[in-house]
């Protein structure tokens, strides 16, 4: 059996009770870390602490179909098997982790003012004391927010190597854990968190309403999910002429495709820091509530966001008829619907409480 000591810190590194939250991408069977091999088991990598009691490397297990997942560089990456995969969400997964991984240090007050953006109408005071997944949390910006505001756990979600970063901006962080998977084939046991969010990851999703589907079960009656997608409405220029161009720049090399973005960037910052300024003038432009807003942040973040338009191969535009049936599923409604800044939705959904505890609320 594995050492007292190797017990110790898996516990640790699981943060004490994420453990229950973890299933087998497969088949939902309990994960526990793998016995010692036997003579006839093929070898495999030792489990490794590092100085600060995180689990570097070892082997999860399934309970119920025995199949074993790596815990690598301190992820667990708790992947489907290959024929539950596809090419499409690979090379998306691919691109934004070269993206995450190349934009990985963040200004935290300015990720701050964007994610209050995307969450509204609700607020970061919302996931106080709640344990929530954050469903395709990149390099983990989200995650030390939500963090700084109180979460009691948060499990952090992402199908490529971002989790690599998210893992490296976060293992300071008690609450945290992060997680390599994919949001089709979550490793989650049901009804384990209060709340979920996904901010800008859906929409990148073959189906985003099946993205939904497969995280809704995770969340206990009672919670809330909430989502940030990109809007149709507001969006004309990009839905009939940006779309056009990303099909040409979502096949462009990475690092080409950087200093494409890079020099992209240069007029659109320098326009939201002076033309979007102006009284009078400034409202009058297109993209005014948009640029205005991106207008607050540095060079850095909106290059970043720039590439991070061009870079995709999928990017849903959603009238607010097909952002609403994105997330229409029995057993949930729509509690608070926002356009944001005239381009995106923000848009929240709650799980009815079970049988119990409607009969407790209006007894």
């Amino acid at each position: 059996m594995v050492g007292s000591h190797a017990a110790r810190l898996w516990w640790w590194f699981l943060r004490a009770d994420c453990l229950e939250f973890l299933a087998c991408p497969d088949c939902l069977g309990k994960l526990a870390l793998r016995d010692e091999p036997q003579e006839h088991d093929a070898p495999r990598a030792e489990t490794t602490p590092a100085q600060d009691d995180h689990l570097m490397t070892a082997t999860l297990q399934c309970h119920a179909c025995r199949r074993e997942f790596p815990i690598r560089d301190g992820v667990p990456r708790l992947l489907p098997k290959s024929q539950d995969r596809s090419d499409l969400r690979e090379e998306t997964a691919t691109r934004f982790g070269y993206e995450w991984t190349r934009f990985s240090q963040f200004d935290p007050a300015e990720e701050t003012a964007s994610m209050a953006t995307w969450l509204r109408p609700r607020s970061l005071s919302d996931f106080k004391d709640l344990t929530v997944l954050d469903v395709g949390c990149g390099m983990g910006r989200h995650a030390v927010i939500a963090a700084a505001a109180g979460v009691r756990r948060l499990v952090g979600i992402d199908l490529g190597q971002a989790v690599d970063a998210a893992f490296a901006n976060t293992r300071h962080l008690e609450e945290v854990t992060i997680i390599q998977a994919d949001i089709y084939h979550p490793p989650l046991a049901d009804g384990v968190f209060d709340a979920a969010f996904s901010l800008g990851v859906l929409h990148h999703l073959p189906d985003p309403k099946r993205g939904f589907a497969t995280i809704a079960p995770k969340v206990r009656p009672g919670g809330w999910v909430h989502l940030w997608l990109y809007g149709r409405e507001g969006n004309a220029w990009i839905v009939h002429f940006v779309n056009g161009i990303r099909r040409i720049t979502s096949r462009m090399p990475l690092g080409l495709l950087y200093f494409l973005s890079a020099a992209l960037t240069v007029p659109l910052f320098t326009a939201a820091k002076t033309l979007y300024r102006i009284p009078g003038l400034g409202k009058a432009l297109p993209y005014h509530p948009y640029i205005a807003w991106l207008g607050r942040f540095g060079f850095k973040k909106i290059h970043a966001i720039v590439f991070d338009h061009a870079l995709t191969p999928v990017a849903h535009y959603l009238s607010r008829e097909e952002a609403e049936e994105v997330v229409n599923l029995e057993g949930w409604t729509i509690s608070e619907l926002e356009h944001s800044r005239g381009m995106s939705w923000g848009i929240t959904v709650r799980k009815h409480a079970a049988p119990a505890q409607e009969t407790a609320r209006h007894g």
